[in-house]
């Protein structure tokens, strides 16, 4: 009877893990290998793989097109993953007050997330259109200039922030919220007795008890940035030379890859993409000791 337990407990463990470790495989791992092999050849979707060894990398790291890439990459990760941190925790904190509205604003201020990036960034190309936009429209009633968003490399980039913002800072702050609600009262108390205003217990008290949410959000929000595709498609698409100033790195593997239909310089940029996220996420957890409080 064990032995047929055993049996049962096995099947039922084979149901239940299997697909997951078959799509593990299938999507994530065997592509990964296949990605590293097609790194080291020339390959153009429509004749056999040729083998040209580092050739790929070395021409990689001479192409000054890609150190605009990496450029605009670290740019985008480097001022927006602070301002993710920053916007999150305080709407967290005001999310955290209760009110006869708070259910309201956390699903208002959460449902950007839910939106497609392609979706949104259509959304506001079209708000931020110098003609015809809502948002020069509103600038030109209130008397304040009107500037072309579209046409201007820093202007696209400011947008492209601002847009990132709207859309991720919801979902983090439902992060940290979760983290906020488990801080005891208590230790507000003691620092109102002891005369602390709202400033210092945000300060003193909030901040450090949160670092372990800011943390996870530092991680997963520069992983995420890493990967800016679908704003800088959208963005600069009207705009050849915009486009070619704020190309990422996700965009040039996607051009090189299928636009170009040059894999093998394309997969050989994707795993220096990928060693670059893994440092980036190495350093990360590296620093945490520093400034991350648990318990």
């Amino acid at each position: 009877m064990t032995g047929m337990k055993k049996s049962k407990d096995w099947l039922w463990a084979v149901l239940f893990i299997g697909p997951t470790v078959i799509g593990v495989y299938l999507f994530y791992i065997y592509p990964i290998f296949g990605s590293v092999y097609i790194s080291f050849t020339k390959w153009n979707h429509l004749t056999k793989p040729e083998f040209i060894g580092l050739a790929n990398y070395i021409n990689l790291f001479k192409d000054p097109g890609i150190a605009r890439e990496f450029f605009n990459t670290i740019f985008f990760v480097v001022i927006l993953v602070p301002l993710v941190m920053a916007f999150s925790l305080l709407l967290a904190n005001f999310l955290n007050k209760k009110s006869r509205f708070t259910g309201f604003f956390r699903t208002a201020f959460f449902l950007p997330y839910v939106i497609l990036p392609v979706v949104t960034a259509i959304t506001w190309y079209i708000m931020f259109n110098s003609r015809y936009g809502l948002i020069n429209m509103v600038l030109g009633r209130i008397g304040l200039p009107q500037p072309a968003w579209l046409a201007n490399e820093a202007l696209v980039r400011i947008a492209i922030i601002i847009v990132t913002l709207w859309g991720a800072v919801g979902y983090y702050a439902v992060i940290i919220l979760a983290g906020l609600q488990n801080i005891p009262k208590q230790y507000y108390e003691a620092c109102e007795l002891d005369g602390g205003g709202p400033v210092r217990k945000f300060l003193n008290i909030t901040v450090p008890l949160v670092t372990p949410q800011l943390f996870f959000v530092a991680i997963v929000s520069a992983i995420s940035l890493f990967q800016m595709f679908d704003y800088v498609f959208i963005f600069g698409k009207s705009n050849v030379f915009v486009r070619d100033n704020i190309r990422t790195m996700a965009y040039g593997i996607y051009e090189r890859g299928f636009t170009y239909l040059d894999m093998g310089y394309a997969s050989a940029e994707a795993i220096v993409f990928c060693v670059l996220v893994l440092i980036v996420t190495v350093v990360q957890n590296a620093g945490q000791k520093k400034w991350v409080h648990y318990g």
